[in-house]
């Protein structure tokens, strides 16, 4: 066997944005990335539709703007987890409306992130939602935190310590590293190394999958 034999294949994703211009660069920069490959793009939730219906081979994942023509993105997003529950469903839109967000996420979203993100960013939320987990901006995780009143994992299944419980917090309230060093009187350093730990704990790769792992499992 040769090593490309064992190389894992990309994530395949479908991408629904109405802006032409910005389906067209961000498919040409995911697929200049290892991880991830857009095999396919629309402009409206009716044209995804009709692909899945005459496709045998689906996405993993389905990447979805909200303001779309016709059937809009929260409808559409509905419609495809009706069509094939085993697509997971990431919002990327422009919107920060609390609303948009909280009716996203009931609709059975995965992930929600906003287009001022980094594709970097967005690649690896990508990763952390195949793997099983999810991803929000950390802009919006905020609104989530304050929608839904949580209670604290008294198992802590994810060993987190109290500190990387605070950190933790401290980044959905959309906080910088060097603010929660301020915060909690640690340096920046310390903090980078309990955030790297509770990454490591809860399996992801980013600040957003861990923001959205840490609201999913009710530790934050």
């Amino acid at each position: 066997m040769t090593k490309g034999s064992n190389k894992q294949e990309p994530v395949v994703i479908w991408l629904i944005e109405d802006h032409a211009a910005f389906r067209t660069n961000l498919t040409e920069i995911v697929n200049a990335s290892a991880t991830v490959r857009c095999e396919r793009n629309f402009s409206s939730c009716e044209e995804a539709l009709e692909c899945l219906e005459s496709e045998k081979r689906h996405p993993q994942i389905m990447l979805i703007d909200l303001a779309l023509p016709g059937m809009g993105g929260i409808e559409g997003l509905t419609a495809i987890k009706a069509a094939d529950p085993e697509i997971k469903c990431i919002v990327l839109t422009s919107s920060e409306r609390k609303k948009h967000v909280i009716d996203a996420i009931c609709a059975g979203a995965s992930g929600y992130l906003l287009k001022s993100l980094a594709v970097d960013q967005i690649i690896r939320s990508i990763e952390d939602v195949v793997q099983g987990g999810a991803s929000l901006d950390p802009q919006v995780a905020s609104l989530v935190l304050d929608a839904f009143p949580k209670k604290r994992n008294p198992n802590n299944e994810f060993d987190l310590t109290e500190r990387e419980i605070d950190v933790l917090q401290s980044l959905a309230t959309g906080k910088i590293i060097k603010e929660i060093a301020d915060e909690m009187n640690l340096s920046t350093n310390t903090v980078k190394f309990h955030i790297a730990n509770t990454y490591k704990k809860l399996n992801v790769q980013s600040q957003a999958g861990a923001v959205a792992k840490g609201i999913r499992k009710g530790i934050i």
